[in-house]
């Protein structure tokens, strides 16, 4: 492809990308995804992968302020596949993973407070892949603790 085709592409997608950022400190978050999702489907289109995984962390980290854990995690593990597929840097995404997997296990330390055990699993199973040894460790002993009472409530 001419070199200068693919600055025009470039020069798209980040301005689709700023446009989002834009959007966000405006707090139009559902607009905002509306960009990156026009970024990464450009990428995907070029097959850049470099390009995708900069979009998919773009889009874990919107979810994140939208709250939504799953999402994020998804996003985020996304983004560390094209960034093998494109032989670069995971570094920043294997961050934010952790992070995401340490705000499941929060989240689902906090739904096992409140008695909603099957929603604590989901969010420690979410969690689980990208966690470190040690919470990774303490995940799975909840998620055990948790089957065991519910196996023992079903047995009464």
């Amino acid at each position: 492809m001419d070199e200068s085709i693919l600055r025009e592409i470039a020069n798209e997608i980040k301005g689709l990308n700023n446009h989002a950022v834009k959007l966000i400190k405006e707090g139009r978050l559902a607009d905002a995804e509306t960009y990156y999702q026009k970024s990464l489907e450009l990428t995907r289109v070029l097959t850049y992968y470099d390009g995708m995984a900069k979009s998919y962390f773009n889009l874990a980290n919107l979810e994140v302020l939208k709250d939504d854990l799953f999402k994020a995690i998804t996003y985020g593990a996304l983004c560390r596949e094209m960034h093998e597929k494109a032989k670069t840097d995971t570094e920043n995404c294997d961050k934010l993973l952790g992070k995401l997997s340490k705000a499941a296990m929060k989240k689902g330390m906090e739904l096992e407070k409140k008695g909603m055990l099957k929603e604590a699993v989901e969010y420690y199973q979410a969690g689980i892949p990208f966690a470190e040894e040690k919470f990774r460790q303490a995940m799975q002993k909840e998620i055990e603790l948790i089957e065991r009472v519910t196996n023992a409530k079903n047995n009464e």
